[in-house]
């Protein structure tokens, strides 16, 4: 008699007919899978319950979700959704980094070892005045404050501003030629090799030429730079230090919720998985967020998982592990998470 297979082994082919439906079931692969569906009807609960998860692969970037999905031909578009759908989004890319690196039929991808997002990814610096700043990576700033002005000159890269309200002293971003004026406001500055982007999240900034003259100046006056209010973008093709006149080089235009999400996606922290062990997993979410995450049972520390998860959402993780690994979920009144194997009475 054959013996029945393991939950395991089940969520392993689950998760490899999902993949192989996604893309498209050839002629014998659809007789294959109605066999399968047939042969145990666990078959068909496990489908109906990772059906579920799977369709929150349409909140994935499609660049968060390759390295877990390569067998995953078909791209679906993440920015139809809402931002408060990231964070299931995001757990699903766990979900099936788990299923793909647990089956032995699905191929395997190299994954790097888990990795903090902090040290070579975006951080934060909290400035004088006390505005903070998200540094992409590979961004750099000088703070240039004096007692009439806080100026911050973006040498490279991309960063978000978020300014402390102060009318006496406005605040200026310097990206070449090019100020980015606010008083207390939030806004994106990317400085790229050719060009610089600038999207406002909330108030209004007014961008300036600083080769304008100054007032009395017997110089010819140069073209007026808009301001920009929450949801306008301004891009400037070109080299910033180029001795050009920004305001025929702007082009601004007024961004929709999609593209603000998707411009602002770095910002969002994620845990490159790599297979790490739950119990490291366990560790790096009590660093992210300050909250312990108990394994009841040793046997749990040991499960490992590719992909990629939001290193703030340790509710999402553990809501996810308890539905897919069919695991108990207690929250502590001090905010710590045990998690342990549901006693077969629970089931």
């Amino acid at each position: 008699m054959t013996p029945d297979p393991s939950p395991d082994a089940i969520r392993a082919a689950t998760a490899l007919w999902l993949i192989r439906r996604d893309r498209g079931l050839s002629s014998a692969e659809s007789i294959e899978y109605e066999l399968w569906l047939a042969a145990d009807e666990r078959h068909a609960a496990a489908l109906n319950r990772s059906t579920r998860v799977w369709s929150l692969l349409d909140g994935i970037p499609a660049p968060t979700a390759a390295p877990v999905l390569a067998a995953v031909t078909r791209r679906r578009s993440f920015w139809r959704q809402t931002r408060v759908f990231g964070g299931l989004a995001a757990a699903a890319v766990l979900f099936f980094g788990l299923m793909v690196w647990r089956s032995p039929l699905a191929p395997s991808a190299p994954d790097t070892p888990l990795q903090d997002p902090t040290p070579a990814g975006p951080r934060t610096v909290t400035l004088t005045d006390g505005s903070l700043v998200q540094l992409n990576t590979g961004g750099e700033i000088l703070e240039q404050f004096t007692a009439a002005e806080r100026r911050v000159m973006l040498v490279r890269g991309e960063a978000h501003f978020s300014v402390t309200k102060n009318p006496a002293r406005p605040f200026v971003v310097q990206t070449g030629t090019l100020l980015v004026r606010a008083i207390g406001t939030a806004f994106n500055v990317n400085r790229a090799p050719l060009g610089v982007d600038v999207l406002v999240t909330e108030g209004r900034v007014q961008l300036i030429d600083s080769r304008a003259p100054a007032p009395g100046s017997s110089s010819a006056p140069a073209a007026a730079l808009p301001s920009l209010s929450a949801g306008d973008r301004a891009v400037f093709r070109g080299e910033p230090e180029q001795p050009r006149d920004l305001a025929q080089a702007l082009i601004v235009s007024h961004a929709d919720t999609t593209e603000i999400t998707r411009t602002l996606s770095w910002r969002e922290p994620l845990l490159r998985l790599g297979g790490a062990s739950l119990a490291e997993l366990a560790a790096q979410f009590e660093r992210g967020t300050g909250r312990r995450l108990v394994l009841a049972d040793p046997a749990l520390a040991e499960l490992r998982f590719g992909g990629r998860f939001r290193a703030d959402d340790i509710e999402g993780f553990t809501h996810l592990l308890g539905t897919t690994l069919d695991l108990d979920v207690e929250h502590a009144a001090d905010g710590t998470i045990v998690l342990r194997k549901k006693k077969p009475d629970s089931r």
